[in-house]
Order: structure tokens, then sequence, then C-alpha cells
């Protein structure tokens, strides 16, 4: 879908919304069962912007890397889970995986 100059995908449409959900949450106070409001927000607005400055990426493998840092979120500082979130994207990216 166009947007003036810019190009979204179903998947970046689905990561905005998520995004404005989880702020809204964090706003109002509404409860995010095992979930940190402001971790994920982080996270999201992490992953929102690779995905929008690279948009060669494989959608598969990206979505497995996604998910696995979400879940890391539970049991790991946000610190730690940026950390691991970027050195997998990276080595992803110097191996061709993504």
């Amino acid at each position: 879908m166009y947007i003036g100059p810019f190009y979204f995908d179903t998947k970046e449409i689905f990561l905005i919304l998520a995004a404005v959900l989880v702020g809204l949450a964090w706003a109002f106070g509404w409860p995010l069962w095992w979930f940190d409001k402001r971790v994920l927000l982080t996270l999201m607005i992490l992953m929102l912007m690779t995905k929008g400055l690279l948009p060669s990426i494989h959608n598969e493998a990206y979505f497995i890397l996604a998910i696995v840092t979400i879940f890391l979120s539970l049991y790991l500082p946000i610190f730690q889970v940026v950390l691991f979130y970027f050195i997998s994207f990276l080595l992803f990216r110097l191996l061709k995986v993504i």
C-alpha cells in the first residue's frame, strides 16, 4: 500500500498497529499478562526501524528472530534482549539468511 512516497507492506502495517495498541495499553494502564509494556514498545519500534530500513529482508527468518526476541523479553533484561536482537540480525545479514 502506498501512502505518499512510502510503501507499507502488510507486515509493517501490522507492526505499526501493534505498536499503537501497546502504546495505548501503556498510556491507559491496561494489563498485558506476562509482558512489560515498555519493553514490548521498545522492541516493536526497533523492529519497525530495521524492517523499514531494509525492505529486502526475508520475512520467514525475520519472523522467527522477532518471535524469539519477544519471548526472550519475558526472562531477560531489555539490554540483553536488544543486544541479542542486533547481534542476531547482524549475523543473519552477514550469513545472508535475512
